[in-house]
C-alpha cells in the first residue's frame, strides 16, 4: 500500500514545503507538485489523483480555499492538508469549517507526519472504495462515431427507425 499512496504538494514557492516533501518522500511516497492552480486541477481531475494534497495558505494565483475546492471536484475523493506558517486556533478552525482534512504548522516529527499521512490515505481509500459500485455501474461514456445514432449505440444513423 505505501507505494501506491500519492500526495500533491501546492506550493508557490520551494522553501516552505521542501522539508515536507523531503519527509514524505523518506516514507516512500509518491510526490506530485503543482505551482499554481492550472497546475493542481490536472493532478486532481486525472485518472489516478493523489490521496491527499498539502497546500501553503497563500499560493501565486489563488489561495487554501481555492485548493478545497478544486479538491472537491477531483476525479476520486482527496483529502485537503492545509500546511500554516504558525498555530492559529482560528484559522484551524475556518480550515477545518470549510473542508480541510487537517491544518498542520510544519516542522513536525517523523511519527506526527506519518500519523496524518496514514489518517488521511486510510480516510481516501476508505472513502473510493465506498463509490467504487457507484462508478462502476454507470454507463460507459464511449465516444459515438460520427455515423452512429444517438440513441441506440452501435446502430448508424436511419437503422434505428428502419428496425421499427
Amino acid at each position: 500500500m505505501k507505494d501506491n499512496i500519492r500526495a500533491l504538494l501546492v506550493q508557490a514557492r520551494h522553501d516552505p514545503l521542501d522539508a515536507l516533501r523531503l519527509a514524505l518522500e523518506k516514507q516512500s511516497i509518491n510526490i506530485l507538485t503543482a505551482g499554481n492552480c492550472a497546475e493542481a486541477a490536472l493532478a486532481l481531475w486525472s485518472s489516478c489523483p493523489p490521496h491527499m494534497v498539502f497546500t501553503e495558505v497563500q499560493l501565486a494565483d489563488v489561495s487554501w480555499t481555492d485548493v478545497l475546492t478544486l479538491a472537491s471536484k477531483a476525479s476520486a475523493p482527496v483529502n485537503v492538508i492545509v500546511v500554516a506558517p504558525f498555530a492559529d486556533i482560528g484559522f484551524y478552525v475556518q480550515a477545518i469549517e470549510r473542508g480541510a482534512f487537517d491544518f498542520i504548522v510544519p516542522p513536525l516529527s517523523d511519527p506526527e507526519l506519518l500519523h496524518v499521512v496514514r489518517i488521511a490515505t486510510e480516510n481516501a481509500v476508505s472513502r473510493r472504495q465506498r463509490l467504487k459500485p457507484f462508478l462502476n455501474s454507470r454507463p460507459s461514456a464511449r465516444p459515438r462515431t460520427n455515423n452512429e445514432s444517438p440513441g441506440t449505440p452501435g446502430k448508424r444513423k436511419g437503422e434505428f427507425l428502419q428496425s421499427l
